[in-house]
Parts: structure tokens; C-alpha cells; sequence
């Protein structure tokens, strides 16, 4: 094996796994998949598998508890109507149980809701808690790392209260609805023939209420305690602790987490739309953010879903439950009308939900899409079943039967094949059994760059050895427990920094290539590198007000008026907290009243640096410390408080108003700043915003402008008497908060030298980007570097690099020789988790040996021949096969036209039945359409063999698509097969009219004509 990918393969880990400095655990480590095992001995009865996923499982739960809400109002919870005991243990036992609708009655009412709501209660309490580090994600400034120490128990709770969403909000609106499972009779309504029905008195009426009146009371009898309004009061904290509240908190948090799709791929090159959904699902495998699994199984644009799933849960509970003829609500109302509307509301409400199921198809994976497609047509259907029976239709015993078991069949048969379907090794079992090869770039496609300089040969042969090399070098590579986390802008407005550096050059090679060219593509590197560079025009004058903003002006108390670009509507502050990156140098700037500014431009650093030079600047600045200083601390400033209250006199005196004045006099009180942002420094708060209050009493609050400051923090008269009055206070402290302030600079300012210093933000284009041979690489690299651990990585492996850059230029002497390697590349990296034969001849597949057949392109008699020994081809085709002659004909007719094109030679197409002579460039430009264009891929990601779904690459259709005379219009059921998970490509847009070559007869065989053959017919 080629060096130093031998060195990589002895770590047993991927480059992706070395880059993020995390090893993926195993199923039995992961605290979901530990919650998705317990959680499926529950499912068992019904059959699902004990490896499903955990948002599958949430999905079975969801389909379950909605589907069960559904039925009860066919099949009540009670089984007063069920026929016989079977029909009400499948249609309303298993239901509730799975559902976690356990109560009916009174005291198993209370008791349950006793029980859940101090579950519930410490759930959120806990859940609140975890939650707190992840509220900041959005207001983290500086170089603050996020706390993540809470990521089990947020799981573990969501996971819960998530579950218990449903039963709950349905006991809260029972509890305030006061069905018929609360009241302290049997129900009268039932079988009753008149309206109200007529109940013999149940005692004496001075010991008993009157037989109906029945509602919000825990007792018939007069002189016992009634808990109704203890129990309702429980239920109304309920519905605004969980059922309301709890999704618009889960829906905030999830916003802040949601993971940020670069612009650019690792190749420098503009992400295409689909590119992005792509990445995003490879960010989403490595999300190390506690509430992941909440918006995984979600596309792009859809991360909040799941507390929008609740509140559509929530709704069918509300009709369910609220429009009933057995609670205080409609009792009194005509049984069979108050079924009828809700069944007609119910039948809406599931068709709304459907539909916007059909149209925005919010989840990430097609297979889970159509799980919920079917779940929700299931909803419909048991609606539209239960109002046929309320409506009392013909043939209601056939709805209420055989139809009725078949939706129940069916909900419950997909949710467990769509849950199994799902599965990684199910999809690559059905990979097997359909004898698909995956590609991650339209390989047969002419516009694929194969010249020379080839970005794809270059990142899958250059750029790969040289990562290998940084991160399994001992002195180089990223210390093992080192976590790989960033500072991002949530909409790139500033480039992404390495945090917590530990000094190693693999951190810095990876923050280059991993985040930093992914954020500011190649263009924007290189003209960085060009402004910075010690070569650079004012390379000079941008080192001299770097070092003055370092040392001076980064961190709180900073001042920025730009002056060509206003301030946003309603901000009025220009001072804030700023911090450095830098590269791309650019400084960011959090005004106090929560706008984000950056500069990057060189007039910007100079103007900055003169407006917080000025002598007003800095005297407000000083002004700023000293209140810092103050921060928290008991503070004199007298201050008369009067409280007027505005009372009414007794009726007795004709409503007569009347005020009444109190007065309190205050001496001292506590001084606090209020934040916007989050930067703790050595215990201090130091995030922007500003805002001044001093706090006398518990009810006694006074802003800023009672001492005197306002936005621009002028030293008016009433806060240079404040700051006399604390003089002893303010020179005790600000000597403190000083040196802090300069500790918090001098930490910034070493760590972004020390970065320079190990791995120069020139290395990326000099070296990883610009193959040439070792000699003279490891002589320019040297000058430039300073780190002694990086000079010597690349002088003693000059027969690494030397062995690499004679592999590049192997698969880089003729077009098809590229062609030829990047297939065979792409071919391993994609296939070989999948095909056996290929681990089981890798020296003979994989391109990091040298007996590769990526580095010998081969006429076709000895290809199959080289195929057909390694059991990869066979003379009689067999089902299942990877490889057969229809692959092996697509291969040479692109091999074919990139020897011969635009030659006589070149093979002859024709654009379906069309006699035009057309080459594969020609069919490629009439058959461009924008809706099937996926260009030729992203880019190459290192041995990235998962299988995602995605649309087929344009070639992939082309010669895939038979010949017609007319080309066929879109067709709806396209991916039906990516929707029952059987495979993960889908055709979009309309389909091509095919293409057709010309050939000849040689003997017993066809052979392609070419354009000479065709002139001397």
C-alpha cells in the first residue's frame, strides 16, 4: 500500500474520522439507541424490530398515539359498543396501551394524572435545566465554547416528554372538559331516549346533588370534600407548561442548533442546492449537538417539524376531546349531530394534515416521507370510517368491520416496514439484491473535469496523502481527546475559527481545509492570502493594525460608527463587544443593542482603530470600565422611591376613587449589568450589551438614566456624581477588571499567533493545493514555515511525496487515463462496503496499492477477462450481479468518445429517433434541462460509502432512459421506489428521448461506426 495511506489504514479509522477527532460508537453506546431498545420491548406485540432507528421509533409512537386518539372515536376506551372481546382488545386495548391511554374512570384518572403530571413536572424541570447551555448558542460571542455536558439528560427527557405529549394534554383537556371517565356517576346520556335523560334523585336532597349535576365534582354526596378545582388547576399548569409550552421552547432551541451548510465544497467550488441537502446530511451524521436527534430526520428547510408535529397532534386531541357528547361541555346537546361535527372537523383536519404531508414532504429521507404519507392517509381513512358509522350510512357493519380491521392492518404493516426498510444494513442488503453501483459524481458525463490539473485526481490522491500524513504523524497529528469545535456564523457572515487550539499543525491543517476554504471558497482564500502575505501590496500596514487591534481593541467596550452603512432600525448604541479572526483578518462587532457588523476591508481596520484612539472615545470607554467594575456590587446612590396606588372606595360611597402615596427612602443599592450576549472570562461576564439598573428591594428596580448614562455614555453631571460618590469602590475593582480585560487580549492575541505560527494559512495554496515535485516543495514550503514539527514532516517523507506526485502524474498523462482513475476511485470508495468481491481483491481494486486497476486502463476483451477472474462478471448473467455488459457498454462508449472526440473516429449518437449525427457533447447541450441538472457532483468527500438519497445525476438518466419519439412528461411516481426505500435515486424533471449509436456487423458481432464510416455510406 502506497505510503502514507498505510499508516492510515493501521489506524483502522477513515481520514473523516481523523478530521473531526471522533470515533462513532457503537449502537450499544448511544444513548438513543439504548432508549430505542427499551422502548421496542413495549413494541414487540406488534412486531417491530428491536435495531430500529430512534426517530423511527418516535414516528411508530406518533402514528400509534394518533391512530389510537382516531379509533376511540369508533371504539370507545370503555368497549360499551364493542361486539365481542376481540374486536375490543385490537381495537382498543392495544391502541391505548401503545398510546399510553390507560384511564377510565375516576380514580384511575386521578391517580394517572397525579402520576404523569409530576413526571411532567420534573421532566421539564430537568429538561429546562439541561436546555440552559443550548439557549446561548445564539448569542455566543468571542471565542465562548459551548457547554455540552447536558447532551444525555436532554435526550432522555425530550425523548420523554415527547411521549408523554399526548396522554397527558389529553387527561389536562379531559380534566377541564370534564368527560364522562371523571364523572362521580355512570354515564346517563348512554342508551338514554330522552335529552336530558330522566335519573331517579339519589338521596335525600339536602346529602346528595341533583342526579345531573355531575359536573366539576368529585362527589355526589354535599358534605365531602370536592378536588375538582384542585384537579383543574392541575390541568390548566399543564396545558401551558407542556402542551403549549413546551414546543414553542423545543422549536426555539432547535433553531439555535440546527447545523449550517457551507457555501462552498472542500474543492473551493459553489454548492449547487442539492450539493447542499447532501452536505447537510453529512453534517447531520456528525452533529455532536445534544438535541440532534430532533430535527435528523428533517430536510434542510424543516428542522423545527417535530414541535409542529405536536401542536397537529394537539389539534386532533382538541376535537376529540372537546367535541364530545360524554363531557360538561356538549352533554346537553343532540348526541348524533355533536358526533356528526366532529367527525366532519376531524375528517378536515386529518385531509389539512395530509396534504401538507403531500406537498412540503419535510423529512430528509424519502422513505420516511412516505412512512408519514401513510400514516396520515390511514388518519383520513379512520375518519372518514368513524363518521360513516356516526352518520349511520348503509353498510356501516361492513365499514365498522372488514374495512375497519384492513386500515388497522395497514397502519400498523407499513409503520413497521417502513421502520425496518430504513435500516443501513437493509438498504445495503437491497443494494445487493438489485445489484446497484453508486457513484458520487455523474462519472459518464463529458462536462466531468479530466484534464491534467483535474480537481478530482488532485483532492483523491494529493490532497488525501497529505492529510493522512498530517493526522497519523506522532509529532503532527491532533491530540486524541482534542475536540474539533468552531465558533460559526450562523448565516457565514464571518469565517469559522478552531477552538481551544492545543497547538498541533493537524488542528490547523484541518481548520483550513475542513472549515475555513469551505466557508470563503478558493477565490476568497486566495485573495486573503494575497492582502496578508508577507508579499502583499500592504501586508505592513495590515500587520501593524492587526497588532493594535489585538493588543487594544478587541473584547468589550469597543466603539464602531461606520461611515457609510446606518445603523438597523431601532439600534442607537455604537459600542460593543468585538473579537478578531484572523483568516480572512476580519474583525466582528456585537453592538450592545444586539446588531452583528463585520469588518474585513483594510479602510475599515484603519478607521476603527483611529475612532477607539480618540480621546472621547476613550474616555467613554474608561466610563464603561468603571461601571464594569461595579458590576454586582452594593453601590450608594439615594434614591426616594414613591408608590401611588389607585384605589376605589366601597360601593357604600358611590365608587368614589381615591390615591394613596407611600414613600421609601433607599441609600444603597446593587449595580447590574444587563447582557445580550455570552463571553465568560475567568468567572466574568463580558458579552455585549450594557444596559444599567440598580436593584433597591425585590419591587424596586431603576434604569440607567437615573445615575445618568445614556447610549453614547457622555459623563453628564448625574454620573460624575455617581462615580464620585463610589470613587473607594470603582479603584478597588477597575485595577481588577483592567488586568482581566488585558488577560482576555493576550490570550486572544497568542492564540491566533500561535496558529500562524504551527501551520501558515499559505500551506493550503502553496502545498496542498499546488502539486510539484518533493524537491522543490520541501525547499519553498521550509521558507516559509516555522513550526520545526512541520519542516521536518516534510523533508524526512520526501518519498511520500514523491510516490504521490508520481501517482498523480501516472493518472494524469492523457484524459482517459484520469477518466479511467476516477471511476475506478469513486467505484471503490462508493461500492466496496457492499460488493465482497471487492474487499476480497482490494490490492487488485483499491487505488492506495499499486496494483490498483485504477492506474491501468484496459481494452475491453481484458477487462472482462480481469473481471470475470475475480468473480465480478459472469459469461450468463445472474440475478444480482454488480457489473454485466450493459454497464461495461456505458463504460467504453464514454471511454471511446474521450480518445476520439471531435474526430472521424468519434462515435455516432443520435437524440432519439432523430437521423441527426450528434457527438456526447452535442447530446449533452440539447438535453440540458435545469430541473434534472445536477452538474457532475460536488466534489469528492474521502471514502464516504453512505448511501443517501438523491436525485440521478443527468448521464445516469441518459443512458438509462429507452428511445422514444417524444420526450415522456414527469412522471408522479418517479420516486416511488426511493419512498418504499428500495433504492435512493429518483429521476427529476421530465426524461430525455434516449440516445442510440450507430453500428456495424463484423462477422458475428456489432461494432460502433464511427464518423468515417458514416461519410462513406
Amino acid at each position: 500500500m502506497f505510503m502514507p495511506l498505510d499508516r492510515l489504514a493501521a489506524t483502522g479509522r477513515s481520514i473523516e474520522s481523523l478530521e473531526m477527532n471522533y470515533k462513532v460508537k457503537p449502537a450499544w453506546r448511544k444513548c438513543s439507541s439504548i432508549l430505542g431498545g427499551v422502548v421496542n420491548v413495549v413494541l414487540g406485540v406488534t412486531g417491530s424490530s428491536a435495531l430500529a432507528t430512534f426517530y423511527s421509533l418516535q414516528g411508530l409512537f406518533s402514528t400509534i398515539q394518533i391512530f389510537a386518539l382516531i379509533l376511540t372515536t369508533i371504539v370507545p376506551h370503555k368497549g360499551h359498543n364493542a361486539w365481542n372481546e376481540w374486536r375490543q382488545i385490537f381495537l382498543g386495548t392495544i391502541p391505548n396501551v401503545l398510546a399510553l391511554n390507560f384511564a377510565s374512570n375516576l380514580v384511575q384518572s386521578l391517580i394517572l394524572l397525579i402520576i404523569f403530571m409530576g413526571l411532567a413536572g420534573l421532566l421539564l424541570y430537568v429538561f429546562h435545566i439541561s436546555t440552559v447551555p443550548c439557549k446561548r448558542y445564539g448569542c455566543l460571542e468571542g471565542f465562548q465554547q459551548p457547554d455540552r455536558s447536558h447532551g444525555r439528560s436532554i435526550i432522555i427527557t425530550s425523548f420523554l416528554l415527547t411521549v408523554i405529549y399526548l396522554p397527558l394534554s389529553t387527561m389536562a383537556v379531559h380534566v377541564v372538559t370534564w368527560s364522562d371517565d371523571l364523572w362521580a356517576v355512570p354515564n346517563p346520556y348512554i342508551n338514554s331516549s330522552t335529552n336530558p335523560p330522566v335519573i331517579a334523585p339519589l338521596g335525600p336532597p339536602d346529602q346528595f346533588r341533583d342526579p345531573l349535576d355531575f359536573c366539576y365534582t368529585t362527589t355526589m354526596k354535599r358534605n365531602e370534600i370536592n378536588f375538582a378545582p384542585v384537579v383543574i388547576i392541575f390541568a390548566i399548569v399543564i396545558l401551558c407548561a407542556l402542551t403549549i409550552s413546551y414546543p414553542l421552547a423545543l422549536r426555539k432551541l432547535i433553531k439555535q442548533s440546527v447545523p449550517v451548510v457551507d457555501k462552498f465544497t472542500e474543492l473551493g467550488k459553489p454548492r449547487s442546492v442539492s450539493n447542499m441537502n447532501r452536505e447537510y446530511q453529512r453534517l447531520l451524521e456528525r452533529d455532536q449537538n445534544p438535541l440532534t436527534f430532533l430535527y435528523s430526520g428533517f430536510r434542510r428547510e424543516w428542522g423545527t417539524y417535530e414541535p409542529l408535529y405536536l401542536f397537529m397532534k394537539f389539534t386532533a386531541l382538541l376535537i376529540v376531546a372537546v367535541i364530545n357528547p360524554d363531557n360538561c361541555f356538549f352533554r346537553s346537546f343532540s348526541r348524533t349531530r355533536v358526533v356528526v361535527i366532529r367527525q366532519v372537523l376531524l375528517l378536515v383536519v386529518t385531509l389539512v394534515f395530509f396534504s401538507l404531508q403531500w406537498i412540503f414532504s419535510p423529512f430528509l429521507d424519502p422513505v420516511n416521507n412516505a412512512s408519514e404519507w401513510v400514516s396520515r392517509l390511514n388518519y383520513v381513512l379512520t375518519s372518514l370510517v368513524a363518521l360513516l358509522v356516526a352518520g349511520d350510512v348503509p353498510g356501516k357493519t361492513i365499514i365498522n368491520g372488514p374495512i375497519l380491521y384492513m386500515i388497522y392492518a395497514m397502519t400498523y404493516s407499513f409503520t413497521i416496514y417502513f421502520t425496518i426498510i430504513n435500516l443501513n444494513v437493509m438498504q445495503r442488503l437491497v443494494k445487493k439484491l438489485a445489484g446497484r453501483i453508486d457513484f458520487s459524481i455523474d462519472i459518464f458525463s463529458p462536462r466531468l473535469d479530466i484534464s491534467s490539473s483535474s480537481p478530482h485526481t488532485r483532492r483523491r490522491i494529493w490532497q488525501e496523502a497529505i492529510t493522512a500524513l498530517f493526522l497519523t504523524s506522532p509529532e503532527c497529528k491532533i491530540p486524541e481527546k482534542q475536540p474539533m469545535h468552531y465558533i460559526r456564523a450562523r448565516n457565514s457572515e464571518f469565517p469559522p475559527y478552531l477552538l481551544n487550539f492545543k497547538g498541533s499543525p493537524g488542528e490547523r491543517h484541518v481548520e483550513n481545509i475542513k472549515k475555513i476554504l469551505r466557508e470563503v471558497g478558493t477565490v476568497g482564500y486566495s485573495e486573503a492570502i494575497a492582502t496578508s502575505s508577507s508579499h502583499g501590496l500592504n501586508s505592513t500596514h495590515l500587520l501593524y493594525l492587526t497588532e493594535q487591534i489585538q493588543r487594544n481593541f478587541v473584547g468589550p467596550d469597543c466603539y464602531w460608527r461606520s461611515p457609510s452603512t446606518q445603523l438597523s432600525p431601532g439600534s442607537t448604541r455604537f459600542f460593543g463587544n468585538a473579537w478578531w479572526l484572523p483568516f480572512p483578518p476580519t474583525l466582528v462587532l456585537r453592538y450592545d443593542d444586539g446588531p452583528l457588523t463585520v469588518l474585513n476591508d483594510l479602510s475599515d481596520f484603519e478607521q476603527y482603530v483611529k475612532q477607539n484612539s480618540e480621546a472621547e472615545i476613550q474616555r467613554r470607554r474608561e466610563i464603561r470600565t468603571a461601571l464594569r467594575a461595579l458590576d454586582g456590587q452594593k453601590v450608594y446612590w439615594p434614591y426616594l422611591h414613591v408608590n401611588t396606588e389607585d384605589s376605589r372606595v366601597s360601593f357604600l360611597f358611590r365608587g368614589m376613587r381615591y390615591k394613596a402615596q407611600t414613600s421609601t427612602y433607599y441609600e444603597y443599592g446593587t449595580l447590574n449589568i444587563k447582557r445580550k450576549g455570552y463571553l465568560i472570562w475567568e468567572g466574568i461576564q463580558l458579552g455585549s450589551g450594557f444596559d444599567v439598573e440598580i436593584i433597591y428591594d425585590k419591587h424596586v428596580r431603576v434604569d440607567g438614566g437615573t445615575i445618568g448614562t445614556n447610549d453614547e455614555y457622555d459623563l453628564t453631571p448625574a454620573l460624575a456624581r455617581f462615580l464620585a460618590l463610589n470613587h473607594a469602590l470603582i479603584h478597588f475593582r477597575v485595577g481588577g477588571i483592567e488586568a482581566l480585560l488585558a488577560g482576555y487580549r493576550q490570550f486572544c492575541q497568542r492564540e491566533c499567533k500561535a496558529k500562524a505560527e504551527v501551520l501558515t494559512y499559505d500551506f493550503l495554496l502553496g502545498v496542498y493545493d499546488h502539486p510539484r515535485d518533493p524537491e522543490r516543495l520541501a525547499k519553498d514550503s521550509i521558507r516559509h514555515e516555522r513550526d520545526l514539527r512541520v519542516r521536518q514532516l516534510l523533508v524526512s517523507n520526501e518519498a511520500v511525496f514523491r510516490v504521490t506526485y508520481e501517482r498523480l502524474v501516472a493518472v494524469s498523462t492523457t484524459e482517459l487515463a484520469t477518466w479511467w482513475y476516477i471511476f475506478w476511485d469513486d467505484f471503490w470508495r462508493r461500492n466496496s462496503d457492499t460488493i465482497s468481491k471487492l474487499r476480497l481483491h482490494a490490492p487488485d481494486f483499491n487505488p492506495h496499492y499499486p496494483s490498483s486497476i485504477a492506474y491501468t486502463p484496459l481494452p475491453r476483451a481484458a477487462l472482462e477477462s480481469f473481471l470475470t477472474q475475480r468473480g465480478l462478471l459472469n459469461k450468463k448473467p445472474r440475478r444480482g450481479d454488480f457489473i454485466d455488459n450493459g454497464f461495461l457498454n456505458k463504460m467504453y462508449i464514454r471511454m471511446y468518445d474521450i480518445v476520439f472526440r471531435r474526430s472521424s473516429r468519434a462515435n455516432i449518437f443520435h437524440h432519439g429517433y432523430n437521423q441527426r449525427k450528434l457527438d456526447m457533447e452535442d447530446i449533452d447541450i440539447e438535453t440540458q434541462v435545469p430541473l434534472s441538472t445536477l452538474g457532475t457532483g460536488g466534489g469528492t468527500d474521502h471514502d464516504d460509502s453512505v448511501i443517501r438519497p438523491r436525485p440521478l445525476f443527468r448521464w445516469e438518466g441518459i443512458l438509462s432512459d429507452p428511445l422514444v419519439k417524444r420526450a415522456p412528461d414527469r412522471n408522479l411516481l418517479s420516486k416511488l421506489g426511493v419512498w418504499l426505500g428500495v433504492t435512493p435515486f429518483w429521476r427529476t424533471g421530465s426524461g430525455s428521448l434516449g440516445v442510440a449509436l450507430d453500428v456495424r456487423l463484423e462477422g458475428d458481432r456489432y461494432v460502433l461506426s464511427d464518423m468515417y464510416d458514416g461519410q462513406q455510406g
